[in-house]
């Protein structure tokens, strides 16, 4: 801390760490100024904290959007090429499309508690872009397999890297943004990867009419193929735009003032700065409720089978079974966004957590009994789950705040919650 604090004596970031200081503290705005607040909260900032802003959010979030957007595309890819010509060509049968499934979720499991640790001795700006790369070439190689267990293979090397990614972004989010800030951007972070789940659907009816047969290739190899020529050079992207965090940046596209800003922004927001994990931290932060209470609380989405259900009726087109549960992912995308500037403009979290799981749960109660449920009913619950998902963020947004003051606690919490659910 006496290390870093000597970047901020300088006069004029003092008096800016002031006013930001202040802000944080609740001073008096007119009706206008606020509501200019909710659209968006740098208006009222002094003109260097709103470049310092305007930066970060331009290299974190056109990264981390970008990634999560390809991330999802490919999530959502594997069920959409299911349907479009896999289950035939490789023959998936009986339950081995829910082992495809289950093979990625054990990559994604394993990898996030590791990473962070990790990630508290290795720069993010080196660990996070370099298994994008991973994820690049696994992807790649998913759209030559032949038989169901080579994509077991591919699917469970795609978890993996893929989970080193999500807690990472909440990492870093959470050690630059401040809690006017913060929710916002993590669901515009979150919005982009069902952006990418609806862009899925039109994307694979696209190359099903488009590119099936090219080059000898079936429509839902090239699915696959896009997905790994459109992250490659997010990954390469990630090297220059991700900035470790604010106490140990060394990014070109940040200057000295601005390095000394952000961290004096954090500091003041009472984040403390980092900590290597050790034996002692880790017992440390098991021997806290914050671990438990928050790991066991999070929970994730019901699942995306919509498109299962509309082939096995038989009575619609491969591009409207594609096409058709993109609603879902657009119900998300809203609520997301609705959830986030709610949330940052009234300092609200879990008020708006339940309201979503009470729209998921009557969702998912109807999906559950099923028999005797109005077909138009089945539909919307369905495109209802897209309620739940959004909470997501605002819950890590949650996360971050509470655990500020121990960075170790609050890194470990971002990978386990996650991980458990």
């Amino acid at each position: 801390m006496d290390k870093n604090s000597d970047r901020t004596k300088d006069p004029e970031i003092v008096a800016i760490a002031t006013s930001v200081s202040s802000r944080q503290h609740g001073t008096k705005v007119s009706l206008r100024k606020r509501i200019q607040n909710v659209v968006w909260d740098t208006f009222d900032y002094s003109p260097e904290e709103r470049k310092l802003v305007s930066k970060i959010d331009f290299f974190i979030l056109t990264w981390a959007s970008l990634a999560y957007f390809s991330k999802n595309l490919n999530s959502n890819n594997l069920s959409n090429a299911y349907v479009s010509g896999m289950k035939e060509e490789l023959v998936v049968v009986g339950n081995e499309y829910q082992t495809l499934t289950t093979m990625w979720t054990i990559g994604y499991v394993i990898s996030q508690i590791p990473s962070q640790m990790i990630c508290t001795r290795v720069r993010l700006s080196l660990w996070c872009p370099s298994w994008e790369l991973l994820w690049v070439l696994v992807t790649f190689a998913t759209a030559a397999v032949k038989t169901p267990h080579q994509l077991y293979v591919c699917r469970f090397f795609v978890g993996l890297a893929e989970g080193t990614f999500y807690p990472a972004v909440h990492t870093v989010l959470g050690g630059w943004y401040t809690k006017r800030e913060l929710a916002k951007r993590a669901c515009i972070f979150f919005g982009s990867a069902f952006i990418g789940s609806m862009f899925s659907g039109y994307l694979q009816a696209a190359l099903y009419t488009g590119m099936n047969g090219r080059a000898g290739l079936s429509g839902w190899r090239w699915l696959f193929i896009f997905d790994g020529v459109i992250t490659f050079p997010m990954a390469l992207w990630g090297y220059i735009a991700l900035p470790d965090l604010p106490s140990t940046t060394r990014v070109f596209w940040l200057t000295q003032e601005e390095k000394a800003l952000a961290l004096q922004r954090i500091v003041n927001s009472g984040v403390k700065l980092d900590e290597p994990v050790t034996a002692k931290c880790i017992k440390r932060v098991l021997s806290g409720w914050h671990f438990w209470v928050y790991t066991a609380y999070y929970t994730e989405n019901i699942g995306s089978y919509m498109n299962l259900w509309l082939k096995s009726l038989n009575r619609y087109t491969t591009p409207q079974i594609n096409t058709y549960p993109t609603v879902t992912n657009a119900v998300t995308i809203v609520t997301t966004l609705i959830y986030g500037w709610t949330s940052d403009a009234l300092q609200l979290r879990s008020p708006i957590i339940y309201f979503s799981l009470t729209v998921c749960l009557f969702a998912a109660v109807n999906l559950a009994v099923w028999n005797g449920i109005p077909f138009g009913l089945k539909w919307a619950s369905y495109y209802l789950t897209g309620f739940a998902q959004g909470s997501g963020p605002v819950f890590m947004t949650m996360v971050n705040e509470v655990c500020a003051e121990d960075s170790l606690e609050r890194k470990l919490i971002l990978g386990s919650t996650n991980s458990i659910a």
